[in-house]
């Protein structure tokens, strides 16, 4: 089954989660499209050539797909569901025969529920989700109350939160010590990227391996759940999607161990510069795992902006599958990875300290139309500042841990709570193993198994996002956005600061930072990045999820039993 994004003959290990011989019709926004069993929403939609999803809270601006599966902001919502927990990042939406999906509405009383329905133009919008976020506002129409989410109460002796390599690498050393372990996976899918990166453990590629983890976990792995918080007494909160085809089902569960490995791994940083967020403008990750997993090419001209080996990767993808990449433009000096140097091998076009300024979008196309770039040191005529013909722009900021639950719940070592959170496989494995190991420790239970034997690269350390930091234009910064999800740009934080937010914390609420549906978590430390720069300390961590008064009336519940 083709398509305008689809690779028409995909090279070996690109489309392999695809059966192209069955196609699955589906509807989105009132239309009809046909994609392939094994394809997402995500890919079926711009295998259609649909790019546009929907549009941001404040601004109404024209919003995509840009981030991998659950820290994407551009959610959407199934047809006939409903609920705070409805939203659901297409990527990890499965498509199926005659599922209908639609754009979910931002969390609270939005703008369509304020007005009957009725579109709003943009500033109409903009007054509305500023005052959503500022005053207590009730939605006018309250929907039915709906029956408290089942509930109960799980034990065992170690929780490890994150099903990627390190997670679980910290349950197979648990296991080998004869404990009860339960592994909860915010995805659908264990492994995390493993698919996404080359390597081997114990012989076998990144991903059989996990697959073999996964497999050997059984029930023991909750996918689809994510933990939202770890209580002073170590009982994590989890949220369960129950049903495939209706992710506002979910169910409760509370887990009490006596001890937690968070190995939530990383996030890929997106970089900041003037109209960051528009259609056209992918992270690395996402784009190769379209690419790998449902042959799927972001455009058909392409420009790579990265700070960090990734891009490279994602790169050379794109030219083995037969896109055309206009430039790998890197804000570093000398970049000197295995990745880097395999892209030189393919004779892929290089600038380096080389930052993206802005992009060109067509609003009637809904895409890109260029990359504007230029030196990063540079100034006038030696700043070499360019326009590149490109339909899709990949970034990558380099990677920033998933740090939201071991922020909020403020434990550690002593109250039983471990921290795996390498940056490539060989050291995920190492650290998974090695908390997996101190947890039974704790517990009194010796690990008498060697850790797995891994064989991969690492990556230079991530430089340059600087770089971009110092090449925002003033002009510009009202359309350079630090929080995508929640519509807050730099000119926001700047304007915030001036006006007399003082601290980080009161300068977050006045922004209104993670009020997106995603949380923040697409943005990932780009505030903090920003807030560095004007002394404004840390903001708070992104959320992990939002527990609804259901949610909470179910776990109060709980505790009263």
């Amino acid at each position: 089954m083709s398509g305008p994004r689809r690779l028409a003959a995909p090279p070996a290990g690109f489309g392999v989660d695809l059966d192209g011989a069955e196609p699955a019709s589906f509807r989105f926004g009132g239309r009809n499209y046909t994609g392939c069993y094994g394809d997402t929403l995500a890919s079926g939609l711009l295998a259609a050539g649909v790019s546009v999803w929907s549009a941001s809270p404040r601004l109404g601006r024209p919003r995509g797909l840009m981030g991998l599966a659950i820290d994407d902001a551009a959610l959407l919502a199934l047809g006939g569901d409903s609920g705070a927990w409805s939203a659901a990042a297409a990527d990890e939406i499965v498509l199926r025969e005659a599922m209908s999906a639609r754009r979910a509405a931002p969390a609270g009383a939005d703008a369509a529920t304020l007005t009957g329905g009725r579109a709003l133009l943009p500033a109409a919008r903009r007054l509305l989700e500023t005052l959503r976020r500022s005053l207590p506002l009730p939605a006018p129409r309250l929907a039915p109350p709906r029956p408290l989410p089942p509930a109960r109460r799980d034990a065992c002796d170690v929780v490890v939160i994150g099903a990627g390599l390190a997670g679980l690498a910290a349950a197979a050393a648990a296991r080998a010590a004869g404990l009860d372990v339960r592994v909860v996976e915010a995805s659908r899918r264990a492994g995390g990227v493993a698919d996404l990166f080359g390597g081997r453990i114990e012989g076998l590629s990144l991903k059989a391996w996990a697959d073999a983890q996964a497999a050997a976990l059984g029930d023991l792995l909750v996918a689809n759940a994510t933990a939202i918080a770890i209580g002073a007494d170590g009982a994590v909160t989890v949220i369960e999607r129950t049903d495939a085809s209706r992710p506002s089902e979910v169910a409760l569960r509370v887990i009490s161990a006596g001890a937690v490995v968070l190995a939530t791994g990383s996030r890929e940083r997106p970089l900041i510069f003037a109209d960051n967020d528009r259609p056209g403008v992918l992270l690395s990750c996402a784009a190769r795992a379209l690419l790998r997993r449902q042959a799927i090419a972001p455009g058909e001209r392409v420009v790579v902006a990265t700070t960090s080996d990734d891009g490279y990767r994602t790169a050379v993808d794109l030219k083995q599958a037969g896109v055309t990449v206009e430039l790998v433009l890197d804000a570093r000096e000398n970049p000197q990875g295995a990745a880097v140097d395999l892209a030189k091998a393919q004779g892929l076009p290089l600038s380096l300290f080389s930052v993206v300024t802005g992009v060109d979008h067509d609003p009637a196309r809904g895409g890109l139309v260029g990359v504007r770039a230029q030196n990063r040191f540079g100034e006038g005529v030696s700043a070499g500042a360019r326009t590149l013909a490109a339909d899709a722009l990949i970034v990558s900021g380099g990677f920033t841990p998933r740090d939201e639950l071991a922020r909020r719940c403020g434990l550690g070592e002593a109250q039983g709570v471990f921290v795996a959170a390498g940056p490539d496989a060989a050291r995920a494995v190492a650290e998974g193993w090695a908390a997996g190991t101190a947890a039974a420790s704790r517990l009194g239970a010796e690990v008498n198994t060697a850790a797995p034997e891994v064989s991969a690269t690492s990556d230079e350390p991530d430089d340059g996002v600087a770089g971009y930091l110092e090449r925002l234009d003033p002009a510009f910064a009202d359309a350079a956005f630090v929080d995508i999800g929640a519509d807050v740009t730099a000119a926001d934080v700047f304007a915030a600061a001036e006006a007399g937010a003082l601290g980080p914390e009161a300068l977050a609420r006045r922004l209104g930072l993670g009020g997106g549906l995603d949380g923040g978590r697409l943005s990932a430390d780009l505030p903090a990045r920003l807030f560095a720069t004007i002394g404004a300390g840390r903001p708070p961590a992104p959320s992990p999820g939002r527990p609804t008064l259901g949610l909470l009336a179910a776990r109060a519940g709980l505790r009263n039993a």
